[in-house]
């Protein structure tokens, strides 16, 4: 079996926490490093749901928040299972007509993002039509974990994201990035305005990584 390569973490911010006290109720960071007001909701015409693991909500280096903040088409959820597709999408919604966000890397694939549908044939991007797409928020061992709790991500299409660049900040596994970056590779190559993806990029470099 092929090993993957593993990067050291260098940055001891990745473990660092605020508390409940500590943090600003909107977007989970100190009230002495507020980013609320630096913050300018955009309209997304894809859907995002991100089902956040309970141990990152309150995380200095979370990009969830942030990028819940920035579109204004999203739901943020903390928990570990959710009954069933429509408690998190809506009673209108139809699971064929999501995707959820799934990370393979460089090796993967010479495309950054592909769709394959539950039956696990490739859609053309062009042909997707995708209303929505469901981020998971949390370490690979916390991913595991929800995908595990939640049998009914398997009725989605999977939107596998094969990144040609390495994330902004050091991550575990080489092929890793975080949230936010995740949500703006998957909507770049998803037909939204490319501006948004590259500001979601941008914020989380300046407000949360630089901030620090």
């Amino acid at each position: 079996m092929e090993q993957k390569k593993i990067i050291e973490e260098k940055d001891p911010r990745v473990h660092e926490r605020v508390t409940k006290h500590q943090a600003c109720e909107s977007c989970f960071r100190l009230k002495t490093q507020c980013i609320c007001d630096k913050v300018s909701p955009t309209e997304n015409r894809l859907k995002v749901v991100i089902l956040q693991h309970p141990q990152e909500q309150f995380k200095k280096l979370n990009s969830a928040r942030l990028c819940h903040l920035m579109l204004t088409n999203s739901k943020i959820f903390v928990g570990l299972s959710w009954s069933s597709f429509k408690k998190v999408a809506g009673e209108n919604e139809m699971p064929s007509e999501w995707g959820i966000l799934y990370l393979k890397g460089r090796a993967g694939s010479k495309d950054p993002v592909e769709v394959m549908g539950r039956k696990k044939e490739k859609i053309p991007l062009a042909s997707a039509k995708l209303r929505g797409i469901i981020a998971l928020d949390g370490s690979w061992k916390q991913a595991k974990t929800l995908w595990w709790r939640n049998p009914w991500f398997l009725k989605l299409n999977r939107i596998t994201l094969n990144p040609d660049h390495e994330s902004l900040r050091n991550q575990t596994k080489q092929e890793g990035l975080s949230t936010i970056e995740s949500v703006a590779l998957a909507l770049k190559y998803l037909g939204e305005k490319e501006e948004l993806p590259d500001l979601m990029v941008k914020n989380y470099e300046e407000l949360i990584l630089k901030s620090n």
